[in-house]
């Protein structure tokens, strides 16, 4: 909702103020500094958590093995029964 997101502006500047001095500062841990913002900017506005100053923070570390199962797992090939698609009918126990 626009409106809504219009109380984020707030909390996304700080954010993108944090990234560009982490930036700055480390140029060559560009991906690192990006998954920090990223997980910080998500914690912050959904359960209101402080920001997250380092990479190296569980919270962050947590947030991004998530994201790397969920994309393994919506990989094309990821599973079994895309190969065997009889499988869908074998009963689960």
């Amino acid at each position: 909702n626009r409106n809504v997101s219009e109380q984020f502006k707030d909390a996304q500047m700080f954010e993108a103020l944090v990234l560009a001095s982490d930036m700055i500062r480390l140029p060559a841990e560009w991906d690192k500094h990006l998954r920090r913002t990223s997980a910080s900017m998500v914690l912050g506005v959904t359960y209101d958590f402080p920001t997250i100053g380092s990479e190296q923070d569980p919270r962050v570390k947590k947030v991004n093995d998530f994201i790397a199962r969920l994309t393994r797992a919506a990989l094309p090939g990821a599973h079994l029964v895309e190969f065997l698609p009889w499988l869908m009918y074998v009963p689960s126990r």
